[in-house]
């Protein structure tokens, strides 16, 4: 059970308890939530959404359990980074994110379901960030949804570094375009009704016709990494989809950076096992 905890300050007393809740990014649906299967405690009694409070009062948001229906399953999970409101994982190659018809099972959700029985965690699973099937490397997801808000409410606050190997010699630079679902296929193309999207690139190493490159993303649109490269003439190593070369595809998240949601300290979670080399 999730307990958001907050003392009253000079500078908020005197509002109604639904109003300092906004004022702390709990928003109206979380807020109805609490009212309806959670409790709102003021010093330790329970106080409506209309009670005005003090300076110095101490005001405890309680989340009501979270029905969490993704099956356990007993799957491998490297957990490099973890606190009471966020784990950070290393992902691996092959695996995806959450079950599907194409991969009902032994999903990254699967084993988080599983580790959250393992530690009593009443949650489900938040994904902050996704990556392919085929991507390796670091995720970030939050043990509740309060926290998946926060994180998500500005995604471009999070740093996110990735490396691959691209076709060609690359320099460095910026692409800008915008990125737009190719109707009902998985595939993703460049299109003026995208949405915006923007990638920082740089090239770490050349060697016979490929280049290893390091992407920053200041957007995370579906597959845009690999949109992006193969759109300025550089696909990704392996990257059929996107017209890359038959080759190992070796895309990896890196690299995680961010401001704590409740701490507010600057975490830097970088990944141990690099296999883009």
């Amino acid at each position: 059970m999730y307990k958001r905890e907050l003392i009253v300050t000079k500078e908020n007393h005197q509002l109604r308890i639904d109003d300092f809740a906004y004022q702390h990014h709990i928003s109206r649906k979380a807020l109805k939530v609490i009212k309806q299967c959670g409790d709102i405690l003021v010093n330790g009694e329970h106080q409506t959404v209309r009670y005005v409070l003090n300076e110095g009062d101490y005001v405890v948001f309680i989340y009501p359990p979270e029905d969490n229906q993704i099956i356990p399953e007993n799957v491998p999970l490297y957990i490099v980074y973890e606190d009471d409101f966020l784990l950070i994982v290393d992902k691996p190659k092959g695996m995806a994110c959450f079950p599907t018809r194409s991969h009902p099972c032994q999903t990254l959700a699967n084993a988080l379901s599983y580790y959250y029985h393992s530690i009593e965690l009443d949650s489900t699973v938040h994904f902050v960030n996704r990556l392919d099937k085929d991507t390796a490397g670091l995720m970030m997801i939050a043990k509740y949804r309060e926290i998946h808000d926060m994180m998500c409410q500005n995604i471009q606050h999070i740093y996110r570094r990735y490396q691959a190997h691209v076709e060609g010699q690359v320099e460095q630079g910026v692409i800008d375009l915008p990125i737009h679902k190719d109707g009902q296929n998985m595939r993703r193309i460049i299109d003026e009704n995208g949405k915006d999207s923007r990638t920082y690139y740089r090239c770490l190493e050349y060697s016979d016709g490929i280049s290893r490159v390091e992407c920053i993303l200041e957007t995370g649109r579906t597959h845009q990494i690999r949109v992006h490269m193969a759109a300025i003439g550089h696909p990704l190593i392996g990257d059929l989809l996107y017209g890359g070369k038959p080759g190992t595809f070796d895309l990896e998240s890196i690299m995680i950076a961010f401001v704590h949601p409740i701490t507010k300290q600057i975490k830097v979670i970088k990944k141990m096992r690099l296999s883009c080399k």
